[in-house]
């Protein structure tokens, strides 16, 4: 289940402020205790209103053989009918072995799906108190590294200043010049370093 709270904590951080769609990837075959458990994690963390905005996705349609998806849904399976049924029956099966011309339909399928779940939802985004407290941690985060950097690249400055007090000019600039690419590449990086941080927040709050 950590593999899983991991992946729930990226989706919550790349997703901000909230995503339109969220998909559920379920293999054909056994509702898995772990799959069970996912989705009782979603809905304790996002609440009732997520299945809104989910759709279910089965892989391994090619293991379906001569069944189709309705009939393999047909068969006793309460607890995956309901998830569904949660969802607003919206569901479909990808072809594992498909090819070129059959993939691309696939995702157009998914596509569709997609883009009338918006169009119901009112072309809205999925929000929820998670997704606020996320998103206003990252930014308080963006600022404070921001500020952070900019603090240190200050001191390092009047320290390389200091230190080449009776160096020539040409050394003091090296040395600046060193201290501001330094800078400009933490900078570069402030997104990623403020998500790493955040990251760690996320799945503590989930798991």
């Amino acid at each position: 289940m950590k593999d899983t709270c991991t992946e729930i904590s990226r989706c919550v951080l790349y997703s901000c402020p909230g995503p339109h769609a969220i998909i559920l990837v379920l293999q054909l075959g056994r509702f898995t205790e772990e799959e069970q458990k996912t989705v009782s994690l979603i809905k304790s963390l996002f609440g009732e209103a997520a299945m809104r905005y989910m759709i279910v996705l089965f892989t391994r349609k090619d293991d379906l053989e001569d069944q189709s998806l309705d009939d393999f849904l047909g068969e006793p399976n309460d607890k995956l009918n309901n998830v569904i049924a949660q969802c607003g029956k919206r569901y479909l099966a990808f072809n594992n072995k498909a090819v070129e011309a059959e993939r691309e339909d696939q995702v157009k399928q998914l596509v569709e799906l997609i883009e009338e779940m918006v169009d119901r939802n009112g072309g809205s985004y999925f929000s929820e108190k998670i997704y606020e407290d996320i998103d206003r941690r990252l930014r308080q985060c963006l600022m404070e590294l921001e500020e952070t950097y900019a603090q240190e690249l200050t001191a390092e400055i009047k320290r390389i200043e200091r230190e080449c007090a009776h160096k020539s000019e040409e050394e003091k600039k090296k040395r600046i010049d060193s201290a501001k690419k330094n800078y400009d590449e933490k900078m570069e990086n402030l997104k990623e370093k403020a998500e790493e941080n955040i990251l760690e927040y996320i799945f503590k709050k989930i798991c």
